[in-house]
């Protein structure tokens, strides 16, 4: 009699001992998802559901942003001036964050991208690692030298209906990057009759990663 209590204690000591330890991993799992960036619904409403943009009180500007219970979310942020950085984000259907990426001319991943699983675990990638000696910023300098932009303040990054004056993209097996003035010049081609021509046509140059030389693409 006396060992069937010792048996129906131990029992008892074990339940609670296993109850205990699935309290503390529910614990520290719920405390990591406080930190797990979440889809904003606040913000998505005050953009009208991605009918309309949205600014922050740090000069953020939401221009892109969607979210559905089924399959999740996405999120663009133009950072606020003098910065020339937007960052891309998407979202599980849960809310929870799943990718992060900042880029430099809309097309060029910069800094630290990171990537999550459902649960908030995440990867990251030091996207400045695949430049050479020639980093981003030269060419936002190149661009100032043309008067497009100024870095100091900001300007011109958008032109008056909210659209981009310029494109940087990094060819990362040449280490090239390729800069576009959008509106580089003039078009005074001849009108081929087929809908309103353009005003200005594109220059695009080649900048080598290695160099900072400079060409520009005929």
């Amino acid at each position: 009699m006396k060992i069937s209590k010792i048996w129906i204690l131990c029992l008892i000591i074990l339940v609670n001992s296993c109850n205990g330890q699935n309290k503390d991993n529910s614990d520290k799992k719920i405390e990591k998802n406080k930190i797990v960036e979440k889809f904003d619904q606040d913000i998505y409403k005050k953009t009208n559901y991605g009918f309309d943009s949205y600014t922050k009180e740090d000069g953020t500007i939401i221009s892109m942003i969607d979210f559905d219970s089924l399959t999740g979310g996405v999120q663009r942020e133009t950072l606020g001036k003098p910065s020339f950085l937007t960052t891309y984000k998407e979202f599980y259907a849960n809310g929870n964050i799943k990718k992060k990426e900042t880029f430099v001319g809309e097309r060029t991943k910069i800094g630290i991208s990171e990537y999550y699983d459902e649960e908030g675990n995440v990867e990251k990638v030091d996207e400045n690692k695949k430049f050479g000696k020639i980093k981003p910023e030269e060419a936002l300098k190149f661009l100032e030298n043309k008067k497009i932009v100024n870095r100091s303040t900001g300007a011109g990054r958008l032109d008056k209906d909210g659209r981009p004056t310029f494109e940087i993209e990094f060819d990362e097996k040449n280490k090239n990057y390729l800069i576009t003035i959008i509106e580089g010049k003039p078009n005074t081609g001849p009108f081929d009759g087929m809908g309103e021509p353009l005003a200005f046509l594109p220059i695009l140059y080649k900048m080598d990663g290695e160099t900072g030389k400079v060409e520009e693409i005929k």
